[in-house]
């Protein structure tokens, strides 16, 4: 399919261009993405010295912060990039003017700022998160360099302004011009490739074969929620991003509820009762898997099936079972066509014909996990301002800033480790390269196509380290503080005594950050996982006392990102079959969750019916859960009063009572297989007395 954007005429003539070497050892793109960011470095280097701006080593630091491979995330970064500066500029200018006079407050201040942003940059994804931990390091960077000067603070917060809009222009032109990967494109083939593996999946449920297990289809599962992120990337990209965009969420609640679909279709067809009239009916409706015109005639079909089936000579109509799979397989082909609607809809740039009803992606929130990052940067950086104040050295507050970047950047992943590493190898491979331009190269020229072509190998080198995610912490801090360890300015430094002062103290700050992130608190795999499990055993046991959230996009969103979390903290873990019995019984529990809140939703609306208003009223109470052999006994009688009393409804009314009975099957179903983990766990609430009257 051939994908319209309105700007496609305008993509550089450099779009093209590339170095074939080993994709093994170089990554695919490599060479215009380290062009780009080198040739975005020059760039600002030279204006910025022709602006005589103060430091035009920030303006570097910048476009290394702001190197990314997609031009959507370069401009989103960009963005947010600005919003952080000028939130944090506004604090230092704050806290400055209150406590100039108060070494140890001001300092305080700056640890409980960078704290707040800590946990706000946890809680938040993308360049959000970005923000957030920038807006508490420029206050580190700004206030603290003025700490012996205050009245200096106004001037250095306007140079770093201008430094910041400098690399963020230079980066932007750059990038436009060379034509950078877009990524909406990128976004727009990850919709298929997913799409894809979802219908696969799909045919093969109807099909009666086998699907992927539970970690498998959470992990595809992910890789859709994790789309969210290049729909904020691509928002700064496309015109029309509004339209576009909400079909490709449409798109991808979609594909999650296909997924579902897809799951519980298997599990009947294994383990259910099903006729052979009924499966083959259902087979044919389905087709091949792709998505028909308008499914409201199969789906129609369907009802009349579930209307008309008869399991025994006495004519009792469809079981439990079959009413199941009936409604699953409507719904599979409702969100097979809004899945297709929705990703023509972001490539043509038009509205959808139809859409989900409900488009919120919502994500697990680690609350705890963010509070200890929190405390972890309240506590490293109060370690490294201490001893800042009992040497009385003024110098070493510079290495305060660089102590600040780090913690509070890696608050934003788990790999705290990683950081700390990154920060012990990545500063003194950025002094020992520093040092060799200082001293061996730069004394040989003393002009700007000189130095660009002096970091040609630094720039590129960083890129690389960039791109590959082993050593991506690596790069970071060589890469982006090799600039400041450099000391570029319009007067460069030669003096041996100057740069030894200057990187000891940030040789010093890198020790400090590994002891913080590698050896204070460190994250555990097992806890987080603990914690996970923690929140939905209460959220399961307020789905029992029926005082749960509400069935939607965002409840299934969010229990696909639960598995996905629990399979990253298990990837950390040993190998053994114990945490895939701990994920299995997890996922199981939380999609008992998720079933009891649709089966409450579709009740509901089902009591809107006059004719089944009564029926479902009382299946309704019958979700409400104390006792496990009462609550299963309760739910099967009243789904089958229901799926009996609506057979003469019409159509579109006969879908609402199928859905409401297929939930409580869902539900039924998953309560029998968990009843001896839930009794294990103690998840069942205490009745008050009205419930035990009844």
């Amino acid at each position: 399919m051939t994908i319209k954007h309105p700007a496609a005429a305008t993509v550089g003539f450099w779009k093209g261009v590339g170095v074939r070497l080993p994709q093994g050892v170089f990554p695919p793109g490599w060479f215009l993405f380290c062009l780009r960011t080198w040739l975005s470095v020059v760039l600002a280097l030279a204006t910025a010295f022709w602006l005589q701006l103060s430091s035009p080593g920030a303006s570097a630091v910048t476009v290394m912060i702001l190197a990314q491979p997609l031009r959507g995330q370069v401009l989103s970064k960009a963005v947010y990039r600005l919003v952080g500066t000028f939130v944090g500029a506004f604090v230092a200018l704050l806290l400055t003017a209150c406590f100039n006079q108060e070494r140890g407050i001001f300092l305080g201040g700056v640890a409980l700022w960078l704290t707040f942003c800590t946990i706000i940059g946890t809680l938040e994804k993308d360049f959000r998160a970005y923000a957030a931990m920038l807006s508490g390091y420029t206050v580190a960077i700004v206030g603290i360099s003025c700490i012996d000067n205050p009245a200096s603070v106004f001037t250095v917060t306007i140079n770093r302004v201008s430094d910041i809009v400098v690399g963020i222009a230079a980066t932007a032109a750059v990038n436009d011009f060379f034509g950078s990967p877009t990524a909406w494109e990128k976004l727009a083939a990850n919709l298929h490739r997913t799409a894809n593996m979802v219908r696969r999946i799909a045919r093969e449920a109807i099909a009666g074969h086998g699907i992927p297990d539970e970690a498998a289809c959470a992990g595809l599962a992910g890789e859709i929620i994790a789309l969210t992120t290049q729909v904020s990337y691509a928002k700064t990209e496309l015109p029309d991003a509004h339209i576009r965009l909400a079909g490709a969420r449409s798109a991808m609640v979609a594909l999650l509820e296909m997924l579902s679909c897809s799951r519980a279709i298997a599990y009947v067809l294994r383990q259910g009762e099903v006729s052979g009239p009924v499966l083959t009916h259902i087979r044919t409706a389905f087709g091949d898997g792709t998505p028909i015109a308008s499914p409201r005639q199969a789906v129609a079909d369907l009802e009349d099936l579930a209307r008309q089936a008869h399991t025994t000579e006495q004519a009792q109509g469809p079981t439990l079972d079959e009413a199941w799979l009936i409604e699953r397989s409507m719904a599979l082909l409702s969100d097979a066509r809004w899945a297709v609607d929705g990703i023509d809809a972001f490539e043509n740039g038009s509205r959808a014909r139809t859409t989900a009803p409900d488009l919120k992606i919502d994500q697990h929130h680690d609350v705890i996990a963010a509070l200890l990052a929190g405390l972890r940067t309240l506590v490293g950086f109060s370690i490294a301002a201490g001893l800042c104040i009992i040497s009385d050295i003024p110098a070493t507050y510079t290495a305060l800033s660089q102590v600040a970047i780090i913690l509070t950047l890696a608050a934003t992943t788990y790999n705290a480790r990683g950081y700390g590493m990154g920060a012990l190898i990545g500063t003194p491979l950025a002094v020992l390269v520093a040092a060799v331009l200082n001293f061996g190269v730069l004394p040989q020229g003393a002009d700007m196509p000189f130095l660009a072509m002096a970091i040609i190998p630094v720039v590129f080198a960083a890129c690389l380290l960039l791109m590959n995610p082993k050593t991506a912490t690596i790069g970071f801090n060589a890469g982006v503080f090799f600039f400041v360890i450099l000391g570029v300015a319009n007067q460069q430094n030669y003096e041996p005594s100057a740069f030894i002062d200057r990187n000891v103290l940030y040789l010093f700050a890198a020790i400090v950050i590994f002891i913080s992130l590698v050896l204070l608190l460190p994250p555990s795999a097992n806890k987080r996982r603990f914690r996970v499990a923690i929140t939905i055993g209460h959220d399961l046991r307020k789905q029992f006392e029926g005082h749960g959230e509400q069935a939607g996009s965002a409840l299934i969103s969010r229990h696909y990102d639960r598995l996905c979390r629990i399979l990253e903290w298990n990837s950390y873990l040993p190998a053994n079959k114990a945490k895939t019995r701990v994920f299995t019984r997890l996922s199981s529990l939380d999609e008992l969750n998720v079933e009891l809140a649709r089966a409450r939703r579709h009740l509901l609306r089902a009591a809107t019916i006059p004719s089944i208003r009564a029926d479902a009223e009382a299946a309704y109470r019958s979700t409400i859960i104390y006792n496990i052999d009462a609550a299963l006994y309760r739910m099967r009688h009243k789904a089958r009063l229901l799926l009996e009393h609506s057979a003469d409804l019409p159509h579109g009314q006969m879908a609402t009572a199928l859905a409401a009975v297929s939930s409580m099957v869902g539900a039924i179903r998953l309560l029998e297989h968990n009843r001896s983990a839930i009794n294990l766990y103690d998840l069942l609430p205490i009745p008050d007395q009205r419930w035990r009257a009844f």
